[in-house]
């Protein structure tokens, strides 16, 4: 049995959504030393996924849990059993709640922006419309602080990637509107979701991405991208937003839209939360888990 996490046969055509071509062209010297150009990221994700399309055809049974996965897997295997099981979350994030008066107002929090297909360029973009309405927002990365050029040093280590948002923060005057806080363990990844107003996954393509779930079972107002098995997670204008991944101007306007109500935040949090407490149940996912096996077994 091959229990799907992601499929890089299929991230490898959305991985360079939005990046403009002379930048998907050009090189760093960390890069260079790195064999590691955009383009070198794009191919490594299409050799992967030749093996990935190998391993699916050669096995009888495969555990998902979207409409994504389940679509793509059918189509490189369609003699395989497909058994549904959702993804349990880490303990921390059972353990507490959002509550809106002890968050930084006007907060933007996003899990992770290191590399194209987490869409940092796109909510980079997003900003500037932002900023016309909420003079004072801010928007927080988790993980390595990938434009970092003080020294010499770091300017030989800067990636394409790291060198292209780097651009975009100076075209947009974001300098001191973005923080990357860093490589967050467990505890401070979960304090960092409390301290936030609204958690933006701008992905270009996820399956279902732990992050949305982090957000959404402490409650934490979401906006998402449409893509793979987003929607599987979070039911648009019920439990948050979703909107169209190449459409910066969208995200922006629902950021805005959950920043101006207090009612609007407070009814997603509490429907978000609700959903997610059932698709990240341990117990259930636990015993769903082992009945799969046991099945496969008999």
């Amino acid at each position: 049995v091959i229990s799907i996490q992601g499929l890089m046969s299929f991230i490898s055509t959305h991985c360079m959504a939005g990046i403009p071509e002379k930048v998907q062209n050009r090189f760093t010297i960390r890069d260079i030393v790195r064999q590691d150009t955009l383009k070198q990221q794009k191919d490594k994700f299409m050799k992967r996924g030749v093996f990935e399309i190998e391993a699916l055809r050669k096995v009888k049974h495969i555990i998902g849990r979207t409409t994504w996965d389940r679509a793509c897997t059918s189509q490189i295997n369609p003699n395989a059993e497909y058994h549904f099981c959702n993804e349990t979350l880490r303990d921390e994030f059972y353990k507490h709640t959002w509550e809106i008066e002890k968050c930084e107002k006007h907060s933007i929090f996003i899990s992770q922006g290191s590399y194209p297909i987490k869409g940092l360029h796109f909510m980079l973009e997003a900003m500037p419309l932002i900023i016309k309405r909420f003079s004072d927002v801010k928007l927080y990365i988790s993980g390595q602080n990938i434009i970092k050029s003080d020294t010499l040093k770091e300017k030989l280590k800067i990636s394409s990637y790291g060198k292209y948002i780097k651009e975009l923060i100076d075209k947009y005057d974001l300098k001191n509107r973005v923080v990357f806080t860093g490589f967050l363990d467990e505890k401070q990844m979960c304090k960092r979701y409390l301290q936030s107003h609204v958690f933006v996954c701008p992905s270009s393509i996820e399956n279902s991405p732990n992050s949305l779930g982090e957000a959404m079972i402490l409650g934490l107002p979401c906006v998402a991208s449409d893509v793979g098995g987003v929607t599987d997670l979070l039911k648009d204008k019920e439990e948050g937003f979703v909107y169209q991944a190449d459409a910066p101007y969208m995200l922006a306007h629902y950021v805005c839209e959950i920043f101006s109500s207090k009612d609007l935040a407070l009814e997603f949090s509490k429907k978000a939360r609700e959903h997610a407490i059932k698709t990240h149940d341990i117990e259930r996912n636990t015993n769903k888990l082992v009945e799969i096996y046991l099945n496969i077994l008999n």
